[in-house]
């Protein structure tokens, strides 16, 4: 018996703006969301985002998979769309995308992200390449993405996930974030 995201998987990916609201959608079908919509709510409104639903990775990996199989021509258009809308599930599943689609995921990750997201959103997005076989890049690879102080920033947090001694001074010399931000940097020149 098929489930909600099943029978929405039925009636396939519309074209064009219809697309995000199908994702949404999609996003809404487990049984997750009203459990978690009082928590998702309080995050919501320091977060930055569009939207929090609250799905769960298990969802999230189910809606990923199905665009990957059957809608892969379209996803480098989806991860556009998705990054301008912005929503919490948005960004999760762009980092599912860039993972499992080929290419330098490190390099379009980089390029997608241009302002602030929450960190634990962009740790999870740089778990997810590096959990797909990709290694941490060199520190040149870094010098090429180091035009903004956001920018250096996120260079630091991949950096901090396979810390070499080739990152110390980039690590070091990271423009100043937040304390969650400082505790990551601190572990890392500690490691």
């Amino acid at each position: 018996m098929a489930d909600d995201l099943e029978r929405l998987f039925d009636e396939g990916l519309p074209k064009g703006r219809k697309s995000l609201a199908f994702i949404k959608k999609a996003y809404d079908s487990g049984p997750q969301v009203l459990v978690n919509r009082l928590i998702t709510d309080k995050l919501l409104a320091m977060s930055g985002l569009s939207f929090h639903i609250g799905t769960d990775d298990p969802t999230m990996r189910r809606i990923a998979s199905w665009l990957l199989t059957e809608h892969q021509d379209r996803c480098d258009d989806l991860i556009q769309r998705l990054w301008k809308r912005c929503g919490r599930e948005d960004v999760k599943l762009i980092g599912l995308l860039i993972a499992n689609i080929e290419g330098d995921a490190w390099a379009k990750m980089l390029q997608i992200i241009n302002k602030g997201i929450p960190i634990d959103l962009f740790l999870e997005m740089a778990e997810e390449i590096k959990r797909s076989g990709r290694e941490v890049p060199p520190v040149q690879f870094f010098n090429n993405w180091q035009s903004s102080d956001i920018q250096k920033q996120n260079c630091m947090l991949i950096a901090s996930l396979s810390m070499k001694q080739e990152y110390v001074e980039m690590v070091r010399n990271t423009p100043p974030g937040g304390e969650l931000f400082e505790r990551i940097r601190q572990r890392s020149l500690d490691a």
